[in-house]
């Protein structure tokens, strides 16, 4: 989260820059190659670099760590100062990587809280899985965007409540 926080902060990238990969891809490989170094060093003998991490897959599913750690800080930085216990990588990816439900920035801060509030029995990572499938799901019959904050809050919270058991 700190890399996306510091990114925002000194960077700023406006969100046309931000859109395009090959912006990633220079502040990857000519501006904080140390930074992907010390996280994503060389996979072989070869010195081959972890491409998708790197620059990122120019079509698909992009992976490119600059812009996940950006893009986390956007949508979930928030919440994330507001918890004592960080998100795992499994967690943001469950948060974010479904397109149904990541395009509603409400929805997903209201999960990613339900989610840091969560005390079950099931483990925190199969509690995000499984409340995130469930919100999916409901993207088909309902139009989540039109929900008051109160409403969206209440169907996340049922959600759960489903996702672990207690009816």
């Amino acid at each position: 989260m700190y890399l996306g926080q510091a990114i925002e902060e000194v960077i700023h990238p406006s969100p046309s820059d931000a859109a395009h990969d090959g912006a990633w891809s220079f502040l990857s490989l000519m501006l904080f190659p140390d930074v992907l170094a010390a996280r994503w060093p060389a996979s072989s003998d070869l010195s081959e670099l972890a491409r998708d991490r790197w620059i990122g897959n120019q079509v698909g599913r992009d992976r490119n760590y600059l812009k996940l750690a950006w893009r986390r800080w956007q949508v979930l930085g928030q919440v994330m100062t507001e918890t004592q216990d960080p998100f795992g990588e499994d967690e943001f990816g469950a948060l974010l990587e479904r397109s149904a439900v990541a395009r509603n920035t409400r929805l997903v801060q209201c999960a990613a809280r339900e989610v840091a509030s969560y005390g079950g029995d099931l483990g925190r990572m199969d509690f995000t899985r499984g409340l995130m499938r469930g919100l999916t799901a409901l993207t088909g019959p309902l139009q989540l965007d039109i929900l008051s904050d109160r409403e969206l809050v209440e169907l996340v919270r049922d959600t759960a409540r489903k996702v672990d058991g207690r009816r």
